[in-house]
């Protein structure tokens, strides 16, 4: 990715750093804590990339079908599968080589008409200390709730713009956005004789519009009321299945290298390292 000084900053508004970005925090290095987060990753690596795969199969076996109240869920996990695996090829966090990482970004992307090469620059950039570097992911935590409908709308042509104009290798997001405007053509030609591939993407457009509304005003913000550190930690059960794992916000951030379902196994060792922070605590009764 490129430096800090080659980023763009000439896009007003959405690109700046919040007050709302964690910065770096003082914990315990992932040495001196547990090692068996990272065991028998081969398994979760399978099963990781997978699962998106099969759940689009569900979807299409589904569809086909006209079995819609099986079809229309199963493209949200689709979504929350696919973007969790990019996440953690995002990271490295699979033990992938640069080859496979590169591969299944551009794959698992593409099957939710994402640049996962896009999400690559921007979530990196999300993940910088540095307060002079700009967040476009964290954009949609400052606009206000008459605001988000708009923002959530145009949340993943925002990261994808801003991912291309900020990658090293800004042929590698275009072509992939290339593709995106390749499929909904497609399924507009195609509606005539079938509406599954306009219904489906029609249905991505919907979970990653739910997407950038967690992510605004979710769990992780203290759903959108105003707090005086970004310091938000979220504790729930039942929860997690539905965020993905991705309700461990604040965990990832001090330990981005962990997989995201692998981070609770730290909990009895970050507890109290937690209580010596101002952190506040949001509670989930799911």
């Amino acid at each position: 990715m490129r430096s800090k000084q080659t980023f763009q900053k000439d896009i007003p508004g959405w690109a700046i750093r919040s007050d709302r970005a964690i910065e770096e925090l003082d914990l315990p290095s992932l040495r001196s804590l547990q090692t068996e987060v990272f065991d028998r990753m081969g398994v979760a690596t399978f099963l990781l990339i997978v699962r998106p795969l099969v759940a689009v199969l569900v979807f299409i076996a589904s569809a086909t079908q006209g079995w819609w109240l099986l079809a229309v869920p199963s493209v949200w996990f689709v979504y929350g599968s696919t973007l969790t695996a990019v996440h953690h090829l995002i990271h490295s966090s699979l033990g992938l080589s640069a080859r496979g990482r590169r591969f299944w970004l551009r794959t698992l992307g593409l099957i939710v008409m994402e640049s996962g090469h896009a999400l690559q620059v921007t979530h990196l950039a999300h993940h910088r200390s540095n307060t002079d570097v700009p967040d476009p992911e964290g954009y949609i935590e400052n606009v206000t709730w008459a605001q988000l409908p708009l923002a959530a709308l145009q949340f993943r042509y925002r990261l994808a713009l801003w991912g291309l104009r900020n990658s090293p290798r800004p042929r590698r997001v275009a072509v992939e956005l290339a593709v995106h405007a390749i499929a909904h053509i497609a399924s507009l030609a195609l509606l005539p004789f079938s509406p599954i591939l306009w219904i489906y993407l029609s249905l991505t457009h919907v979970a990653s519009f739910v997407f950038a509304v967690l992510a605004g005003k979710g769990p992780q913000t203290n759903w959108g009321r105003p707090v005086h550190t970004p310091l938000v930690r979220v504790q729930t059960r039942l929860g997690r299945i539905l965020f993905f794992s991705h309700d461990q916000h604040l965990e990832h951030h001090a330990y981005p290298k962990v997989p995201l379902f692998r981070l609770r196994r730290l909990h009895p060792e970050l507890n109290p390292e937690f209580a010596k922070l101002d952190v506040i605590n949001v509670e989930m009764r799911i």
